[in-house]
């Protein structure tokens, strides 16, 4: 296709990427190295998946220095044990990330780096395969940059080997397989290319004989050139192969038998040829005796790591692309220049070209490499040019790489439960004052909406954690040992995604799901009413149709968070006419509606969830039904009903355990009650009391949230009598030992600690937030139902039989 067409099509600037110039150059390189050799591509130069992939398809492995290059190397069908984990920085969270994803094999760049990947290698249960990447004693022939042979952030250096190989040995959960050297990149010519590769064979086999470092897998780096943003061939090396592989006979023999794999590494020399930039000139100007041409493309497109020396200075030399004319006229001196509102945007301060002309299309060629991914992209906020990749001449692939500003996010790899863990001391700081004035805790749910944890269920691929149940119930329990207010709101809102995920049009997830994702959209219940009180099965307001859409008008006496929730689920009577038990349920986006905040909220606890009155009037689309219209019935059964229970218990449980620890602590600190006689049989056996009902409460918690998972998993209905039989159970039992835990560490703390609302132990504030346990979806109701229930469970499953059983 030719340049002028992509460009009609997709906009100027624009990258585009051969995806059979890739394949040439991998297979003419894999021609010049030893026979058998792996070669591994390094995302750093062109991380853009059909790059990748077609370098995969070719033969070559994936060598990554990011958890964004991991990811991209297995978007493009790379297996994870089969990629190669460099660089000297790698952190907790991005070795997490890179083992949990199936990465086996790293590069060590010193004794702190391979002990960091076997602690995370043992968090996981594996054994990490490691090179050890060397800084050698110097350079043995010309480079465009060399990156050992002297002071280094690369590597263990060699002359200190006598000292790190001893401090290194028997480092837990990692084996150490070969040797890493890669010196220099872009090397000036072959003979300096050999001559580099040669001394590093020499140096691994030194430390192999000297040191006793075992090699069954050397890594001998690259170095390979390739030419950058001007005219010019892919560099041949006719020599090569025949003086690595009478180097290797010499030191390594093994490798001509598999005992030793022999590897090397390129990224500019093979994908370099396969890009090319499309820009446009935008303006052409005299200034001083000085010809400027201005193009769309500026160092925010290409080069800008030329400024930090990782790239030699950009000297662009562009050239007409096929389809469109050449400039005429003879050539002269030109400065290229870029669309930046700074001097430093320069591509070129002295091209000799004919004088184009505006509008004019020209080409930088050889901008495979170090093109997109090295520039500066953020600067200036431009917008990113289009990527389009080519085969056979046929478009298989056109994307933009956004820049787009989102709630912080935590690391890569970090987990719910330590992003929970992360926000706890806010909602620590905020529950005392937020429970003495009865307000809603601002602070802590701004908290959550940065930490990722408002998405935990939404699915990875719409932006989300795409977190589980399980996740939900630690998650739960940590937040209510600070807030149990903060943690119900949170629950509940997480009720109310798992509804949408699994029965939300297609339309609404679109739009929403994203926004809750990034923390935009906190999600309300609208549920109770006056006319049926707390019955979920029924409703009064009856769903209007109107030109407008579904008339939306609802009286609510009690929603949980209401005056701060972005969004609401809202139960309605399906028409005027239906009967009260056909329910539909439908979405409410605050902008959508009218909303009038009644009552005040002054309870005895959970004063936090501000739970006032509500009448919400809004009108809505048709695709803002959720499920079925008439059948809510359905969707309870099946999500909002498991959630609640679960949610719920896990927060009671969570603050419950809070109040058993911070009782547990002060027993044990010298601020331990005088009357409290720790080698008291009664002391002991009302501990044992407290940890028998939490053990309970836990242990059937989990046996339930089990029992779901599994149901959805295998697609099974969650609305069979035992498994509500289970989660009324669940409900009723959490509501009730938790408290009772409470108010037995009131009891055992004694008066002056535990009774006094100025305590340093908050037992007051648990013993008055779980009695709202058993009033929460009352208890009485929820066993009415399970006596029901059981007449229909002749078999009596218990929970954890099988389902035969």
């Amino acid at each position: 296709m030719k340049a002028t067409t992509l460009v009609e099509r997709y906009g100027s600037p624009l990258y585009v990427y051969d995806l059979d110039a890739a394949d040439r150059a991998a297979t003419a390189l894999r021609r010049r190295l030893p026979d058998g050799a792996t070669l591994f591509y390094s995302l750093k130069a062109n991380p853009h998946p059909e790059v990748v992939r077609a370098l995969r398809t070719a033969g070559c492995r994936a060598e990554v220095s990011s958890t964004g290059e991991l990811d991209a190397a297995l978007l493009a069908g790379h297996p994870a044990a089969t990629c190669l984990y460099t660089g000297p920085g790698k952190t907790p969270g991005e070795l997490d990330h890179a083992l949990g994803r199936g990465v086996t094999l790293f590069s060590a760049e010193s004794p702190g780096d391979l002990r960091r990947i076997g602690e995370a290698a043992a968090a996981h249960g594996v054994t990490a395969r490691c090179l050890l990447r060397i800084n050698g004693a110097g350079g043995a022939g010309a480079a465009g940059l060399r990156m050992t042979g002297t002071a280094s952030q690369f590597g263990f250096d060699l002359d200190a080997a006598a000292d790190w190989t001893e401090r290194i040995a028997g480092t837990a959960h990692v084996e150490t397989v070969g040797l890493h050297l890669f010196s220099l990149t872009n090397a000036g010519d072959e003979d300096s290319l050999v001559r580099e590769l040669l001394a590093s064979i020499r140096t691994a086999a030194l430390l192999r004989d000297t040191h006793g470092v075992p090699v069954r897998l050397l890594d001998l780096g690259g170095g390979f050139a390739h030419p950058y943003a001007v005219p010019g061939e892919r560099p041949d090396y006719p020599r090569l192969r025949e003086a690595l592989e009478e180097a290797l006979d010499q030191d390594f023999p093994a490798w001509r038998t598999g005992g030793v794999e022999v590897a090397f590494e390129s990224g500019r020399h093979l994908s370099g040829s396969c890009g090319r930039l499309l820009t446009t000139v935008t303006d052409v100007k005299e200034s001083r005796g000085r010809t400027f041409v201005v193009l769309d493309a500026g160092v925010n497109t290409l080069g800008g790591l030329a400024g930090l020396r990782r790239l030699p200075p950009v000297r662009a030399v562009p050239v007409a692309p096929d389809g469109a004319p050449a400039p005429a006229g003879p050539p002269r001196p030109l400065t290229l220049v870029g669309p930046l509102c700074t001097p430093s945007d320069t591509l070129a301060h002295d091209a000799t070209l004919p004088l184009p002309a505006p509008g004019d299309l020209l080409a930088v060629p050889n901008t495979g490499a170090y093109g997109l991914s090295a520039a500066l992209l953020a600067f200036l906020s431009r917008p990113a040019p289009a990527e389009v990749a080519v085969r056979d001449g046929r478009v298989v692939s056109a994307t933009v790489l956004e820049l787009r500003r989102t709630p912080a996010a935590h690391p890569a790899g970090t987990s719910p439960a330590d992003r929970a863990r992360a926000v706890l001391p806010v909602l620590a700081a905020h529950a005392a004052d937020v429970d003495t004035a009865a307000r809603f805790p601002v602070e802590s749910l701004d908290a959550l909406r940065g930490s990722g944890l408002m998405g935990l269920l939404v699915p990875a691929d719409r932006g989300g954690l795409g977190g589980g149940l399980a996740d939900l119930v630690e998650v739960a329990q940590i937040l209510a040992s600070a807030c149990l207010s903060t943690a119900m709101i949170w629950a509940m809102h997480c009720q109310q995604v798992d509804v949408l995920v699994r029965y939300g049009t297609p339309g609404l997830l679109d739009k929403l799901l994203p926004r809750i994702a990034e923390g935009r959209v906190h999600l309300g219940s609208v549920t109770s009413e006056k006319q049926t009180g707390g019955h979920l099965f029924t409703s009064a307001a009856p769903l209007r149709a109107t030109p407008d859409g579904l008339l939306v008008e609802r009286d609510a006496p009690i929603v949980t968070g209401g005056a701060h929730a972005d969004g609401f689920l809202v139960t309605m009577r399906d028409t005027e006419e239906a009967s009260a038990r056909r329910v539909t349920l439908v979405y409410v986006d605050r902008d959508q509606a009218d909303i009038q905040v009644g009552g005040d909220w002054n309870p005895l606890g959970m004063r936090g969830t501000h739970s006032v009155a509500l009448r919400l009037t809004a009108h809505v689309p048709e695709d803002h039904v959720i499920g079925v219209r008439g059948e809510f019935a359905t969707v309870a059964t099946a999500a909002l009903i498991p959630l609640g229970h679960i949610g719920w218990a896990a927060c009671w449980l969570g603050a419950a355990r809070a109040a058993v620890s911070g009782l547990v602590s002060v027993l044990r600190s010298p601020r331990r009650p005088a009357s409290i006689d720790l080698t008291s049989d009664l002391v002991a056996e009302r501990l044992a009391t407290l940890r028998t009902d939490l053990e309970l409460v836990r242990a059937y918690l989990d046996l339930a949230q089990r029992e779901v998972t599994e149901i959805r998993a295998a697609g099974a209905d969650p609305a069979a009598a035992p498994v509500q039989i289970h989660l009324n159970t669940l409900k009723v039992t959490a509501a009730r030992l938790c408290h009772r835990v409470a108010d037995r560490c009131v009891q055992l703390a004694g008066l002056g600690l535990g009774y006094r609302a100025d305590s340093p132990l908050p037992l007051e504030r648990h013993l008055r937030d779980l009695r709202s346990a058993s009033l929460n979806y009352a208890d009485d109701r929820l066993l009415t139902a399970t006596g029901t229930l059981c007449l229909a469970d002749r078999a009596v499953r218990l929970l954890g039989d099988t389902p035969s059983g």
